[in-house]
């Protein structure tokens, strides 16, 4: 306290010697900007030490706020992640991991870890401007406050609008269907109203936005411009986009009910189409072979078939209900029977329960288990002995990997 006290009186006492020796202005404030800003990182690391999050996030911010440090924006965007404000968090923290050079393994370790939680719960949505020094907003919210002509925003999934707007040209206006741990790519392309020749635009330049965080953590700033009715156009590249996301997968599989209860292995692959942030729809084939006789004979069976699905999503979570339309083959051979094979079609229906987790951003693994009821079911015998009587139900398991675009 008594170093403190001395800290300030020096402060108060260097201010007043400048006043009174009529010195400029801009190193006193610079000055006690500066520890003012030292002051708040202080705080905030023995806040953050302390397990007092949201107190520490706010001290990070105001020192963001006088001073755009990455050390400080990491700091802020990791108690972010934590706080589950994935949006700003991301923002800050890829900025602090582009810029921050002098800082730790462990720190940087840190960052990296927190912007990987983060992106899997936005959307990154990279944005060129036709003009510079254009107003963007991003629901009615200013954004790229320096003007730029390329920046990058971090949006939650959902339906949101990007608009452009600068005198002498007609809104370029684009509304978009963010999906979560996605990237999409806009251009808004501002026309010049007929009054206004047209003018060769100067040499782009994609340069990421000066994050502008909110004087609370909680609350977004309120200086939004006064909104002006959309001309609807101005898209070039990818127009209009509707968020659609398609995706492939392929892994073993293992069905159950293949004429018997006995584990039949093979393999499945399809695709889907992401058309909502919470619903998909599905195509795939698959097929699997029993790994021994049935009945402790010669007989050998399979399945082959495809099915169709609609799922819903939640967080890694899905269920869907499917549509099959197979076969099953029984086989014999040997010397004990004479070769024959046996084919029956099985269109049915069922559901399926599984979980998908996302390794990067287009790289994703998932597991599943269903449930199918067939039209018939199985009966195996020889010579009027019944070697097996499969009920018309099949269940499936399998795990594998997908590759989103």
């Amino acid at each position: 306290m008594v170093r403190s006290g001395i800290v300030i009186a020096a402060i108060l006492t260097f201010g007043a010697s400048a006043l009174a020796e009529d010195a400029p202005r801009p190193a006193v404030d610079d000055a006690v900007q500066a520890a003012r800003f030292a002051a708040l990182v202080a705080k905030a690391d023995r806040e953050r030490a302390a397990g007092r999050l949201p107190e520490a996030a706010m001290a990070y911010a105001e020192a963001f706020k006088i001073k755009e440090d990455p050390l400080v924006g990491g700091r802020l965007g990791a108690l972010l992640v934590e706080l589950r404000n994935p949006i700003q968090a991301a923002d800050l923290l890829l900025d602090a991991i582009e810029r921050g050079q002098d800082v730790s393994s462990d720190e940087r370790h840190t960052w990296l870890s927190a912007y990987d939680v983060a992106r899997s719960q936005v959307c990154r949505v990279e944005v060129t401007v036709s003009e510079p020094h254009s107003r963007v907003t991003l629901d009615g919210l200013p954004k790229n406050r320096e003007g730029h002509t390329g920046f990058i925003l971090f949006v939650p999934p959902g339906e949101h609008e990007l608009r452009a707007a600068l005198n002498g040209f007609e809104d370029a206006v684009i509304d978009f269907t963010a999906i979560k741990g996605g990237t999409l790519r806009y251009t808004l392309a501002l026309r010049p109203l007929p009054s206004f020749a047209p003018i060769d635009p100067p040499e782009r330049l994609l340069r990421r936005r000066q994050f502008d965080p909110a004087t609370s953590v909680e609350e977004p700033p309120d200086d939004e411009p006064p909104k002006q009715e959309p001309i609807r156009g101005g898209v070039i590249g990818d127009e209009k986009k509707s968020g659609l996301r398609g995706s492939i997968n392929a892994g073993p599989v293992v069905i159950f009910g293949v004429a018997t209860w006995a584990p039949a292995v093979g393999a499945v692959v399809g695709g889907s189409l992401q058309v909502h942030e919470h619903v998909s729809l599905g195509l795939e084939g698959r097929a699997a072979w029993l790994t021994s006789g049935i009945g402790g004979e010669p007989i050998t069976a399979m399945t082959a078939g495809g099915l169709v699905s609609a799922c819903g999503h939640y967080r890694w979570f899905f269920g869907c209900a499917l549509g099959h339309l197979g076969v099953i083959k029984v086989e014999t051979s040997g010397a004990s029977y004479k070769s024959a094979s046996v084919v029956g079609v099985k269109p049915g229906g069922g559901g399926r329960l599984g979980a998908r987790f996302s390794v990067t951003e287009s790289l994703t693994i998932h597991t599943a288990a269903d449930v199918l009821g067939l039209s018939s079911g199985v009966k195996v015998a020889v010579n009027g002995t019944v070697l097996a009587a499969q009920p018309p139900v099949m269940m499936g398991v399998e795990v594998g990997a997908g590759w989103s675009f």
